[in-house]
């Protein structure tokens, strides 16, 4: 899923932190279209936006399908304007995979209010991409520039999204792993003994005390190259301060590595600095490499009364563990289905109320003297009992429903309740507005005339009766509602790509350049060959750059960048040539008379028999086993006696014997080893004496310095210099929030002693 919100209005910054996500949606506030319920205590679905210029352009937040358009007009209500233009699209995505079955999800955007629709706004049916015009924002209430948003999913859509359908996240077993992403949680019970300093023997020492008398959450966020382990109680309180390890994800290879190291010889044959990676990482191994059951994931954490932190294990038997994929009630979501009064858009949600009821009062009164020169103190509300009224019930969730951090909460909410875009059902559903003694409707629209002014004005922004009949029946005109900046900054954690989104990122056209003389070959690659270079690759695919942080920021750009000049665009798998002379009898490449048959595979074409054994190392022999003397290479160059360079004997490399190891044909021929090769060799390479990952160059951003480092830490030369830097760049301007662009810019780039003029085309890949 790729996802960017409705406004991007900061062309400076080309990847969107979840503060400029904020930034360029403002608005959504009380008594302008908040969320999830009004002050008259109605369902609100969305939230009212405020463009951040009057010409700024509204943009799909994501691909779709145009499901209903409507052109902009003007509708008076209240002596107000209001502008009716309309955009629905249905989105089609995927989050994750059960197995080899992507996990699919399909959800609709509603954007209301629209002034103008754009001029190239497709047709019903017709495919819209993320970041495409949408229209311009209108006026509601009189006030200019303004939309309305809203994010909403059927049943099993919303199953799909969220994990589940009602209550709070269960406990008993962990948490999903079809969808793992964002910052991961591992549940603590109460009692669980820690350390004074991390255990590192085979033998644990007593331990340092317990964790207290309630349950714990520890999150593991690794984000700017850091770890940050906080700790939350259930209710979301946060323990002491967070923990932060310094540059513990650049460090993630040399720690599993470290910690598989420590083991015994004989626990190592059911272990693999692999699946160690993955429990440091995910708090628990998703893949099939091994870890034992028992392998302790010793973490620095606080608990109470230890602010500075203790030694946990996060791996003992009796923890859960659990990601941001599981929308946990400790991050403040909730689901709410408990308003029965579905025949009115009035909010009967008691799940509701009780977040807008009065706090419960300390049971003490605070110790010493009033702070007479603090800032003032609000007056706490009086408890609800019997004697409370219903006009002051009603006014202190008034009041409270304007505290921002009671919005923060409500936010947070994924509620369900019917459409109010349906005209059949207009008046019943607002009928309540005019029954007297509502104590949330002082003014109720008792005379006809006026609600029939109201009820006419709601119907001209309807649109639920001309939606298709199949995006009717996969809502239902009762349906769940996201509040839509935060399913926007919820779901770009996500980073899982979708096999069209994939296909996207093949450059529709691009250059492979040759030199003396300097000569630009083009490269054509249409729609259905995008499609289906990635579709078998695309679970494997995802599971990598999710495994190794390839999927955040800069660094998927990069790697992309790198992998398309190695697989000759997701063309092969294997090296053209497989380490044999061309027919005009040279080396097509250099040192390839030293590798041969251990020449490039898999993603990043592992070359050299130095690196499929440091990759069988990291996975061990339990994952890729012995081959038993049968080796897939029609020239027979592999047998149980040939011996092989294991690097370049220029550079010190010496024969050594390669059997019994596995074939190497696998890293090419199984998708899983293709991919995974890839993100090991990214975290994994090694300059002289000095580890270097390839992430932390990511991380310096798209220059060409940064692309051309990334380039020479891979290939270790100057081969396809020039190529990577334009896949690259077209890769970014894809995943990025910059501005949607067609056209083929020229760009001078220099490696060694040459300078070239490389292009860069910006069409689309698109159907």
């Amino acid at each position: 899923m790729i996802i960017s919100p409705p406004f991007l209005s900061q062309p400076n910054i080309p990847v969107y932190s979840d503060q400029c996500v904020s930034d360029v949606m403002p608005g959504g506030i009380v008594g302008s279209g908040a969320f999830p319920v009004s002050q008259a205590m109605a369902w609100h679905g969305g939230i009212h936006i405020n463009a951040p210029a009057a010409d700024e352009p509204v943009r799909a937040i994501a691909d779709g399908i145009v499901i209903f358009r409507r052109d902009g007009g003007t509708a008076r209500y209240d002596a107000q304007d209001h502008s009716t233009g309309c955009v629905v699209i249905r989105h089609k995505t995927e989050i994750g995979a059960n197995g080899a079955n992507a996990v699919e999800v399909v959800y609709y955007s509603i954007y209301q209010h629209l002034r103008l629709l754009d001029a190239n706004l497709p047709a019903v049916n017709q495919a819209v991409y993320r970041k495409d015009k949408l229209g311009l924002a209108g006026t509601i209430y009189g006030r200019a520039n303004c939309i309305h948003l809203e994010i909403v999913a059927g049943d099993a859509d919303t199953r799909n999204l969220v994990g589940r359908d009602t209550g709070n996240l269960p406990l008993t077993s962990d948490g999903r792993t079809d969808a793992v992403y964002g910052e991961v949680y591992v549940l603590v019970p109460a009692k669980s003994p820690y350390h004074s300093a991390q255990p590192t023997g085979a033998t644990l020492p007593a331990a340092a005390g317990d964790s207290g008398g309630a349950d714990l959450i520890v999150g593991i966020r690794y984000e700017a190259a850091n770890a940050t382990l906080t700790t939350y109680q259930l209710t979301g309180e946060v323990v002491g301060a967070a923990i932060v390890e310094t540059d513990a994800e650049y460090n993630l290879y040399t720690e599993a590595n470290t910690r598989h190291g420590r083991l015994s010889a004989s626990v190592q044959t059911t272990s693999s600095p692999s699946g160690w990676y993955e429990l440091l990482r995910f708090g628990r191994k998703l893949g099939t490499d091994p870890l034992p059951n028992d392998a302790a994931h010793w973490r620095k954490v606080a608990v109470p009364g230890q602010p500075g932190g203790v030694w946990l294990d996060l791996n003992a038997s009796n923890t859960r563990k659990f990601s941001d994929a599981d929308f946990p009630h400790w991050s403040g979501w909730k689901l709410i289905d408990d308003d029965t009064q579905d025949d009115n858009s009035q909010c009967s949600s008691a799940l509701i109320d009780a977040m807008l009821a009065p706090a419960a009062q300390p049971t003490t009164p605070p110790s010493g003297p009033p702070n007479m020169n603090g800032p003032s103190v609000p007056t706490p509300q009086a408890p609800e009992n019997a004697t409370t009224t219903p006009e002051q019930k009603a006014a202190n969730r008034k009041q409270n429903l304007c505290k921002p951090a009671v919005q923060a909460k409500l936010a947070k909410t994924v509620c369900k309740f019917p459409t109010e875009w349906a005209k059949d059902e207009v008046r019943k559903r607002w009928a309540w507005t005019r029954d007297k003694g509502n104590p949330h409707m002082p003014y109720p629209l008792e005379d006809e005339t006026d609600f029939t002014e109201m009820s006419d004005f709601a119907q001209k922004l309807c649109f639920w009766e001309e939606l298709p009949a199949e995006d009717k029946a996969r809502l239902t005109i009762k349906h769940w509602h996201f509040h839509p900046r935060e399913f926007i900054k919820h779901f770009r954690k996500c980073g899982w790509l979708g096999k069209e989104e994939l296909a996207q990122l093949l450059p529709r056209r691009s250059y492979k350049y040759r030199f003396t003389p300097f000569r630009a070959d083009p490269v054509n690659i249409g729609w259905a060959t995008a499609l289906q270079r990635f579709s078998i690759y695309s679970i494997e695919f995802n599971k990598a750059i999710r495994k190794y942080g390839i999927s955040i920021g800069f660094r998927l750009a990069h790697f992309l960048g790198q992998i398309y000049i190695e697989t000759d665009i997701v063309r092969t798998m294997r090296e053209v040539g497989q380490g044999r002379k061309s027919s005009n009898g040279n080396w097509p490449a250099p040192a390839m008379e030293f590798y041969t048959v251990f020449f490039g595979r898999g993603m990043m074409q592992l070359t050299w028999p130095a690196n499929y054994d440091g990759y069988r190392n990291f996975r061990t022999a339990a994952s890729l086993p012995d081959s038993g003397g049968s080796y897939v290479d029609q020239w027979g160059r592999i047998t149980t006696t040939s011996t092989h360079y294991w690097a370049n004997p220029r550079d010190g490399g010496v024969q050594q014997l390669w059997f019994p190891r596995y074939d190497p044909d696998i890293i090419a021929s199984d998708a899983h080893n293709s991919c995974d090769s890839a993100g090991w060799y990214w975290v994994s390479k090694a300059i002289g004496n000095r580890q270097t990952n390839i992430n932390q160059v990511c991380d310096q951003g798209m220059t060409s310095a940064a692309i051309g480092r990334a380039s020479v830490l891979v290939n270790g030369g100057g081969y396809g210099y020039f190529e990577r830097q334009g896949y690259a760049l077209f890769a970014i301007q894809y995943l990025s929030e910059a501005s949607p662009r067609t056209d083929e810019v020229q760009i001078q780039i220099s490696h060694g002693r040459m300078t070239a003029s490389i292009s860069v085309n910006y069409q689309p890949q698109r159907p």
